[in-house]
């Protein structure tokens, strides 16, 4: 089960990277593309060391899904630069408080896992719980980052719909995917730390997710439709809005400081 699973994955990283570079989507989705070349020969790693180097199989698997945890933010950016252009008003303006957001979010990551490794995980001395402790900093990690990635993808996508900014097939596929598989994976790991009894849904559900994921991807990435331009009349409303909550800021400022 564990090896039809790894080479269904295989091969749907492989048709997602065919895709792509078919009629130059790469050359649209830069970011995103790398992360499939990732996935494409990470996996195969995992798929050869299943077959033909057993003992080096869990080093290879752990190594493998840690690195993933941090690349995954390639596919945070490309949704973010996809739903607000370089050039938009919406970049200029949300560009910034969402970058505030996402360090805020990846540092709160970073003291949870600090905290679970520090204060809970020596706690946990029971023997079956001993014999997952190797796991246990990893699904931390994968949790934490987890949690911070999938809100900073529902953050774009709630702001772009606030603003009535239209996402094409292609993203709309990959963000969505991408985001129910980060939250289902998230949940996941932190049903293990609740019962030991959750372990053996560990093995099937966050890999069965995934190959889910990649046939979203397939089918977001089949017909080329990308973003429709924003149009420019949204984009003055927003400068002229954003201008307006600027002053009222500053006028605040300047009451609180006088008084």
């Amino acid at each position: 089960m564990d090896l039809a699973i790894c080479l269904t994955a295989v091969l749907l990283e492989l048709g997602a990277v065919v895709l792509l570079l078919r009629r130059s989507l790469w050359r649209e989705y830069p970011f995103f593309f790398l992360y499939a070349i990732w996935l494409l020969f990470a996996n195969s790693a995992i798929l050869l060391a299943d077959l033909r180097f057993s003992y080096a199989y869990a080093a290879v698997y752990w190594y493998v899904d840690t690195s993933d945890i941090v690349l995954r933010l390639l596919v945070v950016w490309e949704v973010f630069r996809q739903v607000f252009p370089k050039k938009s008003a919406l970049n200029r303006s949300f560009s910034k408080g969402l970058a505030m957001v996402a360090a805020g979010l990846l540092a709160a990551a970073c003291v949870a896992f600090w905290a679970y490794q520090t204060y809970v995980l020596p706690s946990l001395a029971s023997p079956a719980q001993a014999r997952l402790a190797s796991w246990r900093p990893h699904l931390a990690l994968d949790r934490s980052f987890g949690f911070a990635e999938a809100l900073m993808i529902l953050g774009t996508l709630v702001v772009a719909r606030y603003y009535g900014v239209t996402c094409g097939r292609n993203i709309r596929g990959i963000a969505l995917a991408f985001g129910a598989w980060a939250s289902i994976s998230t949940a996941n790991d932190a049903m293990i730390d609740l019962a030991n009894s959750f372990v053996p849904l560990f093995y099937y559900l966050r890999p069965l997710s995934f190959v889910i994921m990649l046939v979203v991807w397939i089918w977001a990435l089949w017909v080329y439709e990308p973003n429709p331009p924003i149009k420019e009349s949204e984009g003055l409303e927003l400068s002229r809005w954003t201008e307006d909550w600027n002053r009222t800021i500053s006028t605040a400022r300047k009451l609180y400081g006088h008084d």
